[in-house]
């Protein structure tokens, strides 16, 4: 999902501070041990120089991989469909606990139904796939079903993958 300008700030900012302290902490062990006693006011100067170098490195890297589309960018259509999956979990307590209580296949049932259903004018009937009770199925407009339909397939996905790698394990 995308941050917001704020969270990107407080997190360079955050990650920058940690960045500085964790530097200058090393530079306090390591230079004594290579006979190297430089003033406090000389280890911070190297640190913010250091800092500064590699803050440089990070914004030319960022802009190099923007400019060869190294990171693809996601789409909002992907960014509501992780928006949505992320919200069953932290919305409505549906973990991977929650997930793996569900029959084989059912979590895809119910996002092929909702897939299905997008683009159809609201019949009010239940779909013939649709796996639980009347009361959960909540169809809306074309794009808000089809982004349903992908979270529930991604639950699915991700139960699927769980499952196999503790079947893995137990070899």
């Amino acid at each position: 999902m995308k941050q917001t300008r704020l969270m990107s700030i407080l997190e360079t900012a955050l990650s920058t501070a940690i960045g500085f302290a964790v530097a200058l902490a090393t530079q306090l062990l390591v230079f004594p041990r290579f006979g190297f006693h430089p003033a406090i006011t000389d280890n911070l100067a190297i640190t913010l120089i250091f800092t500064v170098v590699s803050v440089a490195r990070q914004y030319v890297m960022r802009r190099v991989f923007e400019a060869l589309h190294i990171r693809k960018p996601m789409s909002a259509f992907m960014q509501a469909v992780l928006h949505e999956r992320f919200a069953h979990v932290d919305r409505e307590g549906f973990d991977a606990a929650h997930d793996d209580a569900h029959a084989p296949g059912e979590l895809a049932r119910a996002g092929a139904s909702y897939a299905i259903h997008a683009g159809c004018k609201a019949t009010g009937l239940l779909p013939v796939y649709w796996p639980w009770s009347a009361e959960w199925w909540k169809p809306a407009d074309f794009r808000r079903d089809l982004v349903k339909a992908a979270a529930l397939i991604i639950a699915e996905g991700d139960k699927f993958e769980r499952n196999r790698k503790d079947k893995r394990r137990a070899f």
